[in-house]
């Protein structure tokens, strides 16, 4: 732990702000600090409820031992709260910026969501980072006085991976980036020195942010490759064969660009790193490696993961400022993460079994929206507009331009689970009848 990090107030008031101020204290008797009130907002919120139903690599309800949005959620906050506790930083800030960050995810995991951008191109994309964003501020509804769950500043800066934008769409919605006004990054502060840079520059990530995606990260390389081994899509001894080594290498090169030394890594440190694995998860009896010795492998690169960081001081920003801090991994250990992640990715969701999966969600998210924003875009009292819930028909009443449109349908089709997103398609799209009284 560095002196600035545990010198560092994060109960000033600039951190913890609320957008709407009458909540700035807890009632009377609650002890909690802001973020522990944050966190239960958040675990407390429909929006969060819903990732139970919601695809993590796995479909939701595949199994009842697979991982969901959810589960995933509770384990990046559990490695986040861990990583925090090192560095003396506040674990209920990393835990609720944890358990939110994937509050934007639309049905079917990633499939999903780059079936929605596909669909939302015209008017301005769609990204789960903006989505989980919108949630909290607007869409999840907490009390009547003002829209959103009113969570800290702190909290928000920790969830924004991208405020630079991603794939060519902002940081956040032009809707929301106006309702903000520059409150986020504190832009009207007395000293007229913002929290971060504005105007041209990209603002940086919050020491949380980067605490919980590096949190992320360890749970992603790991808890899905876990998972696929209990599904036995993965068997471990394929891992060290010449075809998935370079396959994996190949993935890694492509999809962390990013990292030092990844655009050029050779198959010899893939492959010793993959050996490592083998031979961690290998008992040499068993045709499989049991759960208790692959949960203790895991384990194990949890660990490893998370006492490698440091924190150091950030040039140029005060040191009054969340973003005054990097945390560092070695590179060593963010290509390993790398290569566990390619794993995934290159193995289990480029299965035919999962692919035909992955092809289904694309054409029912997109089929879905398609339909409803017809729906929208005519008269809200015809009977065909039926088809949207109510609550959705008489916020459409206040729109006036069809890109506003289809940021509501977006909103309506991404807040759905797995199982009410293909049922809904399958009552519109089906020509099997089934009963008008089943819930949705």
């Amino acid at each position: 732990m560095t002196a600035p990090v545990l010198a560092f107030d994060w109960f000033a008031p600039v951190h913890v702000a609320r957008r709407y101020p009458s909540e700035l204290g807890g009632a009377e008797g609650d002890l909690r600090d802001p973020f522990e009130r944050d966190r239960a907002r958040i675990i407390h919120s429909g929006a969060f409820r819903r990732l139970q139903g919601k695809s993590q690599i796995f479909a939701a309800g595949w199994s009842g031992y697979l991982r969901t949005r959810v589960t995933h959620a509770m384990e990046v906050a559990q490695i986040a709260r861990a990583i925090a506790s090192n560095h003396g930083l506040p674990g209920s800030l990393a835990e609720a910026a944890a358990l939110a960050h994937d509050l934007g995810h639309p049905p079917f995991g990633h499939n999903g969501e780059d079936a929605l951008n596909a669909c939302m191109s015209p008017y301005g994309g769609f990204e789960g980072n903006a989505q989980t964003y919108r949630i909290l501020t607007r869409l999840e509804p907490l009390t009547t006085r003002h829209p959103g769950v009113n969570v800290t500043r702190a909290t928000l800066q920790g969830i924004l991976k991208y405020p630079g934008g991603k794939d060519g769409h902002p940081a956040l919605y032009v809707d929301d980036a106006q309702d903000d006004g520059g409150w986020l990054y504190d832009q009207g502060m007395p000293t007229g020195q913002p929290l971060a840079p504005v105007g041209g520059s990209v603002p940086p990530r919050s020491i949380i942010c980067q605490v919980m995606d590096w949190a992320d990260d360890i749970a992603y390389s790991l808890h899905d490759l876990e998972d696929g081994l209990s599904a036995r899509l993965l068997n471990h001894r394929s891992l060290v064969s010449g075809e998935v080594i370079e396959r994996v290498t190949t993935r890694v090169r492509h999809s962390a660009a990013h990292l030092p030394g990844a655009a050029d890594l050779d198959t010899a440190a893939v492959r010793e790193i993959l050996q490592g694995l083998y031979a961690r998860l290998d008992d040499g009896y068993s045709l499989t490696p049991g759960t208790a010795r692959v949960r203790e492998v895991m384990g194990g690169y949890v660990r490893r993961f998370v006492t490698a960081t440091r924190i150091q001081p950030a040039a140029a920003h005060s040191q009054d400022s969340a973003f005054a801090f990097t945390l560092l991994a070695p590179t060593a250990a963010q290509l390993e993460c790398a290569v566990l992640k390619a794993i995934t990715q290159e193995l289990i969701l480029r299965d035919q079994r999962t692919g035909v999966y992955a092809r289904q969600a694309v054409r029912i998210i997109s089929d879905l929206f398609g339909v409803l924003l017809d729906a929208a875009s005519h008269d809200l009292d015809d009977v065909q507009a039926a088809i949207l819930p109510s609550e959705t028909r008489a916020a459409l009443r206040d729109t006036s331009t069809e890109a506003a449109r289809a940021r509501l349908i977006c909103d309506f089709v991404s807040g759905m689970t797995d199982a009410q997103a293909s049922q809904y398609h399958e009552r519109l799209f089906s020509a099997r009848q089934s009963s008008p009284f089943a819930p949705l």
